[in-house]
């Protein structure tokens, strides 16, 4: 059976965390930008630091400081159905008020914010050289990971604050709510949780030589139990809504403390199923960010290689050829070109990236068997990470990759979802 592959664009976060910017999709012309590549798909992101800044507030509670933010959502979620775009939306980040870290928050890029838990924060080189310059902030401030992604002691328990916030989520734009003109066509539960999320691994042993060291994994029961959680939810609404996970990043980076390689953490998440007693259903589809196999123009790719780690021990969504993968967030960087093709001018080099991959992954063969979805991260360049389609706003230099990405066909259906299997 084929499986047509569905465009997305995600639109990046800013749409939430920054309403008016040009991630949002009321603004800078990015309706007209859908409509003209015939995009049927976009990832919003429900950032929840953005929609429930202080604890004594719900989300919907019109006196909250974050409720401005939450009626910025509505109108794009509105405005999306409106132009016939399906919507998947993703909660995002934890506020530091659950995490615990409130009050370092308040001391950004003090020594105290940088220092604490340093090793699942920030490289080992990092940290060294932070040290040689006397731990002064205002002398070298080193990368690391934002407070936002602490997981709290209790991230994904069914009595959780996330638990909550997803609820509120999931009841305010459940599918089964169409007739409100405000709701989604699919909740992706997370952003990368094998490199975004902190800690990964177990607390060193204290008084460790070195607290760099590895431990044993923690990070996969834990989006064990976001996905047992979630469902869980998502029955309370009579499963009317598709869920997508785990969406991993597909680097090459070897495992750390940081960073958990993609093809360890694919089958120590299944195993982590039984730990926690969950079995994924038809209403729970399995979703991977790619920019790895786009950006090197891989043929044997990490999405198929998961696949083969999902056969057999994945009985989530599939249509077609079993297990079907969501490519929900990927691309390629203009910064990477340079170093990739060094032959080939930077700007046609990816859109080649994106022109071959598609290729690829459109075929029910090969690299594209099982994939349903192929995604595009960002309209407008973010010189942070560099592979949108039209230059940096409020550029509207349009990249030879936009002219790749309009050319690629569009199909707009949604996916319908089979019986649910109990």
């Amino acid at each position: 059976m084929s499986v047509q592959l569905r465009k997305i664009i995600d639109i990046g976060p800013g749409g939430v965390i920054y309403p008016g910017s040009a991630q949002d999709l009321r603004y800078a012309d990015n309706r007209t930008y859908f409509a003209d590549t015939r995009t049927p798909w976009i990832r919003l992101w429900a950032d929840w630091p953005s929609l429930q800044p202080h604890p004594g507030y719900a989300p919907d509670d019109p006196s909250s400081p974050g409720y401005w933010k939450l009626q910025a959502l509505d109108e794009q979620v509105r405005l999306a159905n409106a132009s016939g775009i399906k919507v998947m939306l993703m909660p995002y980040r934890f506020p530091t008020w659950v995490n615990g870290t409130a009050t370092l928050s308040a001391q950004k890029n003090t020594d105290a914010e940088i220092s604490f838990q340093y090793a699942d924060r920030m490289t080992k080189a990092a940290w060294e050289r932070y040290l040689r310059n006397g731990r002064n902030p205002s002398v070298y401030t080193p990368s690391r990971r934002a407070l936002e992604y602490l997981l709290p002691a209790d991230p994904y328990e069914p009595a959780s604050a996330w638990a909550r916030f997803f609820d509120f989520l999931f009841r305010r734009y459940h599918y089964g709510q169409r007739a409100s003109k405000r709701f989604v066509d699919g909740f992706e539960l997370v952003n990368e949780p094998n490199l975004q999320l902190w800690p990964q691994q177990a607390a060193p042993p204290a008084g460790a030589a070195d607290p760099f060291s590895q431990t044993a994994r923690t990070i996969e029961r834990a989006i064990a139990q976001l996905l047992k959680t979630a469902q869980g939810i998502s029955a309370k609404y009579a499963h009317s809504t598709m869920l997508y996970a785990p969406s991993i990043s597909d680097s090459d980076t070897a495992t750390s403390r940081l960073y958990t390689r993609y093809d360890q953490f694919v089958p120590a998440l299944l195993d982590a199923f039984a730990t926690v007693g969950y079995l994924p259903h038809s209403k729970q589809a399995w979703s991977h960010h790619n920019y790895t196999d786009v950006e090197k123009r891989q043929t044997a790719t990490r999405t198929q290689l998961i696949r083969g780690q999902l056969a057999g021990r994945w009985a989530g969504y599939s249509t077609g050829q079993a297990p079907t993968v969501f490519v929900t967030e990927g691309g390629a960087r203009l910064t990477r070109m340079p170093e990739l093709y060094p032959g080939e001018d930077p700007r046609e080099a990816q859109a080649k990236c994106l022109r071959d991959a598609w290729a690829l992954h459109q075929a029910d063969t090969g690299a594209g068997a099982g994939v349903a979805m192929f995604a595009q991260y960002l309209i407008y360049a973010d010189p942070n990470f560099d592979c949108g389609l039209i230059d940096p706003y409020p550029s509207t230099v349009k990249r030879p990759a936009y002219a790749a990405w309009k050319a690629f066909p569009s199909y707009s259906a949604a996916f319908p979802a089979p019986p649910l299997r109990r």
